[in-house]
């Protein structure tokens, strides 16, 4: 038996999964973009005052309390290209269904404690939920939000 990836041949998930890490980075970042546009859109007042603060759309649910339904509204659809994402580019056993908890979980955990999004936390839910082996290299640079 192999210790390969069946899917992209890497010796260990590592290259897949930094790929994969990346792109979630983005679809979460995105994720929290359509939260805000909620968030904002809520109170009159709230346009104005994150444009004052320069606060950006993923951010403002630091700003402003969110509940989990409101949250749950602003996420649908939001982790539909999923699925063709990772049948095109996925490998290493993790499912559609698995990162797609995981985001959501993410996201859901991010929004209720007013936490910011953060790479190495994300990074941290992949190695633990996923299992999946993440080079430390993207954390490291810097590319956190």
């Amino acid at each position: 038996m192999s210790d390969r990836c069946p899917c992209c041949g890497a010796a260990d998930g590592a290259v897949a999964s930094d790929v994969l890490l990346a792109v979630c980075d983005i679809l979460v970042i995105k994720a929290l973009e359509r939260l805000g546009t909620w968030i904002i859109r809520s109170e009159r007042i709230r346009p104005h005052e994150a444009r004052v603060a320069g606060l950006p759309l993923h951010q403002a649910h630091t700003r402003w309390p969110v509940t989990d339904p409101i949250v749950d509204k602003a996420l649908r659809g939001a982790w539909d290209v999923i699925p063709a994402m990772l049948t095109l580019h996925g490998c290493c056993g993790v499912t559609a269904d698995a990162v797609t908890a995981c985001l959501d979980d993410y996201v859901h955990d991010l929004a209720v404690t007013s936490t910011p999004h953060a790479l190495a936390e994300l990074h941290y839910r992949f190695e633990t939920r996923l299992r999946l082996p993440v080079a430390v290299v993207l954390i490291e640079a810097g590319h956190g939000r």
